[in-house]
C-alpha cells in the first residue's frame, strides 16, 4: 500500500507538469503566431507605402533587383473578370498599351459635295480639341466628322496641312478628351510595335508587330517624297491611315503613313510618320496653319546610271539642277542649270547643270537624301549647297526659298 500511495503521489505531479509544459508550448506558438501576424501586417503597410510613393519599380529598385529588362503596363488590367496574372507577359503589355491609347484614338469621317464619304483613324493630341492625322486621308473634302470611342461624335474643321510629311491637324469643338502620350525614346528595330485604328470601318481595331527598320523614305501618290519614316510589320488596311503606333507602354512613337503593297490590300510592310516630327509639325500647324521649310529654287532631276552614262560624268549620284528659276535665290548664289534640252521619260529637261552633292554638311545621293537635308530647313535660311562642276566641287551660300505645292512641282 505505501508503494501505491507513493507512486501515486510522483505520477499526478508529473502529469501537472507535461500539462504545464504543453500550456507553455502551445503559448509560444500562439504568441510567435500574433507577432508574425503583426510583422507581415507591418510589412504589408510598409509595401503598400512604398508602391503608392515609387510604385513597383521603387519597390524592387529599394530590393536591389535591376529593372531595365522589366516591362510594365501603365493601367491595370482587368478585364471581365480576368486579372492580369491570368494573361501572359506579351498579353499583358499589349492589352495596356491598348488600354492606354484607345480613348485618345479616333474615326474621323471625311465627306463633300463632289465626293464619296470615307473614313480613316486620327489622334487626339490636346484635351481641347486638336486632332492629327494624314493629309491624304482628307482629300477634297470639306466636311469633317469625328466619332470617339466613348460613342460621341463632333463636327471637325481644318486647322492646317504639311504636304511633304502628309500631317494634317483638326479640331472639334471639346474639352473634355483623353491625348495621347508621345514617347520620350526613339524606337529601335526589334521593338514592340501596335497599331490601333478603323481598318474597313472595323473600329478601334488593333495590330501588333514589331518596328522592322527606320530611315525609311516613300513617295506618295503625288510625287513628293516623306523622309525619315518608321518601317513596321503590322498589317495595316485602308481606314489605319491616320491612326497611333505605339511602343509596349502605349506611347506614341508614330502616326500610320502608308502601306506597300502589291495587291491593294496589306501585306506586312507599312509606315508611320516619327512622334517628334508629328508633334513639331503639329505644333507648327495649330500655331501658324502650317509649316515653314526652306527649298532650292531649281528644277531638279535625280541623277541615274543611265544619265550618268550618256553625260559622262565623274560622279554617280547625285542631284542634277535642270534649270535656276530667274533672277531667283538659287541663280544669286551662282548656282546654274543645264543647257542642252533633252527628253526625260515624259517631260523635257535641261542637262550639263551643276549636281548637287551636299546640302548644309549632309551627303546628297539622291533624293531621299535631298529632302531629308532640307526638312529641318526654314525659308530665309542660308545653307551650304555643294556641287560638282566641271570636274570639281564647288560650295556656295545659298538663301532658301519657302517649300510650298508650287516650289514641290519643281521636282522631276
Amino acid at each position: 500500500m505505501d508503494r501505491k500511495r507513493i507512486s501515486s503521489k510522483v505520477v499526478v505531479p508529473a502529469l501537472l507538469i507535461l500539462l504545464l509544459i504543453v500550456l507553455v508550448v502551445l503559448l509560444g506558438v500562439w504568441t510567435a503566431d500574433i507577432h508574425e501576424q503583426r510583422r507581415r501586417e507591418a510589412l504589408r503597410t510598409a509595401l503598400e507605402s512604398v508602391i503608392s510613393e515609387r510604385g513597383e519599380k521603387g519597390l524592387f529598385d529599394l530590393a536591389g533587383i535591376p529593372t531595365d529588362s522589366l516591362n510594365y503596363g501603365d493601367v491595370d488590367i482587368y478585364l471581365e473578370g480576368r486579372g492580369a496574372w491570368t494573361f501572359q507577359d506579351g498579353e499583358r503589355s499589349d492589352i495596356a498599351a491598348y488600354e492606354k491609347a484607345k480613348e485618345s484614338t479616333v474615326q474621323i469621317i471625311s465627306s463633300s459635295s463632289l465626293s464619296d464619304e470615307s473614313q480613316a483613324s486620327g489622334v487626339i493630341i490636346s484635351s481641347d480639341g486638336y486632332i492629327v492625322t494624314n493629309m491624304h486621308v482628307l482629300g477634297d473634302a470639306d466636311s469633317f466628322s469625328v466619332n470617339f470611342y466613348d460613342g460621341s461624335s463632333s463636327e471637325a474643321t481644318l486647322v492646317g496641312y504639311d504636304r511633304l510629311t502628309d500631317i494634317a491637324v483638326i479640331k472639334c469643338d471639346r474639352k473634355d478628351l483623353k491625348s495621347i502620350t508621345f514617347a520620350s525614346h526613339e524606337p529601335v528595330i526589334g521593338s514592340r510595335a501596335i497599331a490601333i485604328g478603323n481598318p474597313y470601318g472595323y473600329t478601334w481595331s488593333m495590330s501588333a508587330g514589331v518596328v522592322s527598320g527606320l530611315s525609311r523614305s516613300l513617295f506618295t501618290q503625288d510625287g513628293m517624297m516623306i523622309p525619315n519614316l518608321i518601317q513596321t510589320d503590322n498589317f495595316i488596311n485602308p481606314g489605319n491611315s491616320g491612326g497611333p503606333l505605339l511602343d509596349s507602354r502605349g506611347d506614341m512613337i508614330g502616326l500610320i503613313s502608308s502601306i506597300y503593297t502589291t495587291t491593294g490590300s496589306a501585306q506586312g510592310i507599312s509606315f508611320a510618320i516619327p512622334s517628334e516630327t508629328v508633334r513639331r509639325v503639329s505644333l507648327s500647324i495649330m500655331e501658324n496653319g502650317g509649316v515653314s521649310r526652306g527649298m532650292l529654287d531649281v528644277t531638279t532631276v535625280e541623277l541615274n546610271p543611265q544619265l550618268v552614262s550618256y553625260l559622262g560624268l565623274g560622279i554617280t549620284d547625285g542631284i542634277m539642277i535642270s534649270q535656276t528659276i530667274r533672277g531667283g535665290e538659287a541663280e544669286k548664289a551662282g548656282l546654274r542649270g543645264g543647257s542642252e534640252l533633252a527628253q526625260y521619260g515624259d517631260a523635257m529637261i535641261y542637262i550639263g547643270g551643276d549636281v548637287i552633292v551636299s546640302i548644309a554638311g549632309k551627303p546628297v545621293r539622291g533624293y531621299a537624301d535631298y529632302f531629308a537635308a532640307l526638312f529641318g530647313t526654314q525659308s530665309g535660311e542660308s545653307v551650304e549647297v555643294s556641287v560638282y562642276r566641271d570636274g570639281k566641287i564647288l560650295t556656295l551660300d545659298v538663301v532658301l526659298v519657302d517649300q510650298s505645292d508650287e516650289s514641290m512641282r519643281w521636282v522631276l
